[in-house]
C-alpha cells in the first residue's frame, strides 16, 4: 500500500534565531537540524531545521506563518518518505562546487531564493531534488504562496550524495538576485527601514529605489546601497531634482562613486531636498 503524503516544513533558523528554535522546541513536534554533523552545526539556533506538521491548524504553525511574513524562513513540503530520510535528501543538496576546487552552501531553503535556485539547477538536478517530494510551497518576496509540483520521473528516490557544479554565470546570477535583500537588511540596521513591517511591504518600497540605482548605472553594491540610503533620507524621487539628475547623468558617462556626487552637492540643493523631504513626511502624517 502506498504511503500517504505527509506535511513537513523547512525552517531557516537564521531568519529569526531567537524565536524559531524555541518555537520548535515548545511545539512538541518532531524536528531535526540539517546541520548536525557539519561544521555549520555551531550556528545553533540559526541552523536549518526540518519539522513535521501533524496539525496545520496548531498554534505553533500559525505563529511560524506569521514569523515567515516578517522574516521569510518557511518552505512547506509534502512527501511520502520519513523525516530522517527527507533530512538525508535535503543535506545532499546543501553544497555545490563553484570552481577552482571551492564549494559553497546554496541556500535553496531561503524562500526568497527557492525559485531562482530551482531554475539555476536545471531540469536534471531539479528532478532529483523533487523526487521524494510531492509538492512544495514558499512565499519569500511574494504575496501568495508559490507552488512547485513534482513532475519528476524518479518519484520517491532519496539522494544521499550528489555532485552539483555551478559556473561563474550561475554564481553571478544568484548574487544579483540576493543583493536587494542584503542591501535592505543593511538599511534596516542603519535605521532607514522599519524592520517591524512585513517583508513584502518593506520590499515593495525598497525595490523601485534599487532598480533606479541600477538604471543610473551603478555597478558596485556599495554605490547602490549609498544611493538607496540617500533616497530614504531625501525622498524616493530625489534624483528628479534638476541638479541631481544632471550630476547622475554626467556620472553615468564618466563613472565614479555615488558618494563623490554627494560630496559635490551645493548647500542650496541640499536645502531644497530637505524641504521636499519634510513636505512629503507632513503629507504622510
Amino acid at each position: 500500500m502506498q504511503q500517504r503524503s505527509r506535511l513537513f516544513c523547512l525552517i531557516d533558523g537564521a531568519a529569526n534565531p531567537a524565536r524559531l528554535r524555541p518555537l520548535l522546541e515548545q511545539s512538541g513536534t518532531q524536528f531535526v537540524s540539517l546541520y548536525d554533523g557539519l561544521p555549520e552545526a555551531q550556528l545553533g539556533p540559526a541552523a536549518l531545521f526540518l519539522a513535521r506538521i501533524d496539525d496545520p491548524d496548531a498554534a505553533w504553525v500559525s505563529e511560524l506563518d506569521e514569523i515567515d511574513l516578517h522574516s521569510p524562513c518557511l518552505t512547506l513540503v509534502w512527501s511520502r518518505v520519513s523525516l530522517p530520510q527527507l533530512a538525508i535528501h535535503f543535506r545532499a543538496f546543501l553544497f555545490t562546487g563553484i570552481g577552482d576546487g571551492m564549494t559553497a552552501m546554496i541556500r535553496f531553503f531561503d524562500p526568497r531564493n527557492t525559485g531562482v535556485v530551482l531554475d539555476m539547477w536545471g531540469e536534471e538536478i531539479r528532478n532529483m531534488f523533487l523526487a521524494p517530494i510531492d509538492r512544495l510551497k514558499y512565499r519569500g518576496r511574494h504575496e501568495k504562496w508559490q507552488t512547485v509540483e513534482n513532475d519528476s520521473l524518479n518519484v520517491g528516490r532519496v539522494s544521499r550524495s550528489i555532485v552539483i557544479e555551478l559556473d561563474q554565470k550561475d554564481v553571478d546570477k544568484l548574487m544579483a538576485h540576493t543583493e536587494p535583500d542584503e542591501l535592505m537588511a543593511s538599511l534596516i540596521e542603519l535605521g532607514h527601514i522599519d524592520g517591524t513591517l512585513r517583508y513584502r511591504t518593506r520590499f515593495l518600497d525598497f525595490e523601485p529605489r534599487y532598480r533606479r540605482a541600477l538604471e543610473w548605472g551603478f555597478v558596485e553594491p556599495r554605490d547602490r546601497l549609498d544611493y538607496c540610503e540617500y533616497s530614504y533620507v531625501h525622498g524616493a524621487d530625489f534624483d528628479q531634482h534638476r541638479y541631481i539628475r544632471d550630476a547622475l547623468t554626467s556620472r553615468r558617462r564618466t563613472g565614479g562613486a555615488f558618494d563623490t556626487i554627494v560630496d559635490q552637492i551645493p548647500g542650496w540643493v541640499r536645502d531644497e531636498l530637505k524641504r521636499g523631504s519634510e513636505a512629503w513626511l507632513r503629507a504622510q502624517a
